[in-house]
């Protein structure tokens, strides 16, 4: 039964705040409630996890913890106080409150949604938010055990806690002790009193995982790759050499943006002698020490970077060459530009105009993109094209040099993984889909040889198909020009 909208806004108990904070060189988040204990345990618990986890991971991970949090307290002011069994019923109803708000058929998630506001969440959000909510969860119980364990050698200590650290030490005999010296509204209560277990999602699914086939224009292009076709147009377009030379990397060799800006200078290796040209991408926690001649502890802990199995990189032409020149044009501009105050840095991609690095540069890069990939295209695409584009071409189009494979063109998924350094496979195949044209050109002509009266072998129909094909391509070809 849905509940009628108040006639007036529900009282709200002390808002709750999250900031973010820095501890050791990494940014964490502080929470500010009425209850202090609380706040202590969510001070630990994200700094712990900004020591292992990304910068953005950290950030969202914080925010739906105070979305939760939040929940909870409204939830605890609306009945009266909060028990193990409260806790529990509203970990059970919080994927609920992120989809449906006061659509909800849970009455007390209805009230405390008119009080908070939907959220509306889509599937996806909703996982992050579930794996949030349960490594809080797990961080909790490890907690409990930790004090059930000094409950019985005698004492507690702060620095004994499981790597959690609180604001005091408490001396107890007992868990049951322990959770009475805790106020009843607190978060821990519950915990210590083992009302938080794990959620697990009841009916919302994650939208439908792309497909693994590359539906492609006649450009190459498809709703993730961009268009193979328009690239070279699109780096030419640019007047700016830094762009161009980013932009023909990108292409080249499938790296991510945020591994580009974090590249330098002796990670590009051109060999004159042999004409074997290469290019490193190296995860900059491998090199700490040498970053830090350049960067504070805190930005070489914020750079954005996921890690690559291998650091070598395959680069594809025409992309390649585009590169090689670009990267020559850039450098003798660099040599050139005259700056305020000496570069210090070895960065490869900098500030033209005071020769700053660029690895918190993001979004006016991606603005410049943006904008010259509509003009081309007609489509806005992001640097992440790029690289869908590169995994596009290995699997359909590259030469296979696999003597015993029976593609002439395309790559099997291993190279490609390998290629684009991933470490698992199933993240290969987000980006290696193989073209829907060519798979259909087999299909259909297998169906052909069996199914009709046409050529007696499936190669003979094979090349029946792909005739029918170029006819219509050159058709489409007259009709462009």
């Amino acid at each position: 039964m849905k509940l009628h909208p108040p006639e007036k806004a529900l009282s709200l108990p002390p808002p709750i705040t999250l900031i973010p904070t820095e501890r050791n060189g990494r940014q964490s988040y502080r929470l500010i409630s009425s209850d202090q204990l609380q706040d202590d345990f969510f001070d630990s618990w994200s700094h712990q996890l900004s020591r292992k986890r990304s910068k953005r991971t950290t950030k969202i991970y914080s925010e739906y913890n105070k979305v939760f949090l939040e929940l909870l307290q409204q939830i605890t002011y609306q009945e009266k106080g909060l028990t193990p069994i409260l806790l529990a019923q509203t970990i059970d109803s919080y994927e609920s409150f992120l989809v449906f708000g006061t659509d909800s058929d849970i009455p007390m998630i209805q009230k405390a949604a008119y009080v908070l506001g939907d959220r509306h969440l889509s599937g996806s959000s909703v996982g992050v938010a579930l794996a949030a909510l349960n490594h809080f969860i797990d961080a909790s119980e490890r907690l409990r055990l930790g004090l059930i364990e000094l409950e019985i050698q005698g004492y507690i200590a702060s620095k004994s806690l499981s790597g959690f650290s609180l604001a005091q030490t408490v001396s107890i005999e007992s868990p049951k002790n322990v959770r009475a010296a805790i106020k009843a509204n607190s978060w821990l209560a519950g915990c210590l009193a083992g009302g938080a277990r794990r959620i697990k999602r009841k009916g919302l699914s994650a939208i439908s995982k792309p497909s693994s086939l590359a539906h492609t224009d006649m450009y190459g292009g498809d709703d993730f790759a961009f268009p193979i076709d328009k690239c070279m147009e699109l780096i030419q377009s640019t007047t700016c050499r830094r762009d161009r030379m980013l932009w023909s990397l990108l292409a080249a060799c499938g790296a991510r943006v945020s591994e580009a800006l974090t590249m330098l200078w002796k990670d590009i290796k051109p060999e004159v002698e042999s004409e074997f040209n290469r290019v490193l991408i190296v995860d900059p926690a491998t090199r700490r020490n040498v970053l830090i001649k350049y960067l504070s502890e805190s930005e070489i802990n914020s750079l954005p970077h996921k890690g690559r199995a291998h650091p070598e990189t395959f680069l594809i032409e025409p992309f390649a060459s585009m590169f090689w020149i670009a990267l020559e044009e850039y450098n003798t501009g660099l040599r050139k530009q005259h700056y305020l105050a000496p570069v210090t840095h070895d960065f490869l991609v900098r500030n033209l105009k005071n020769g700053d690095p660029m690895h918190n540069s993001y979004q006016a890069l991606y603005e410049r993109f943006r904008k010259a990939a509509l003009r081309v295209t007609g489509k806005a695409y992001g640097f992440h094209s790029l690289r869908h584009m590169y995994g596009y071409y290995l699997t359909n189009h590259c030469p296979n040099p696999n003597p015993h494979s029976n593609r002439r063109y395309g790559l099997d998924l291993d190279t490609v993984q390998k290629l684009m350094g991933h470490k698992l496979s199933k993240t290969t195949k987000r980006y290696a889909r193989q073209d829907a044209h060519l798979l259909q050109a087999t299909l259909a002509a297998a169906n052909l040889a069996r199914l009709t009266g046409g050529p007696k072998s499936v190669l003979e129909a094979r090349i029946a198909f792909h005739q029918q094909e170029i006819k219509q391509l050159q058709q489409l070809a007259l009709e462009a020009a």
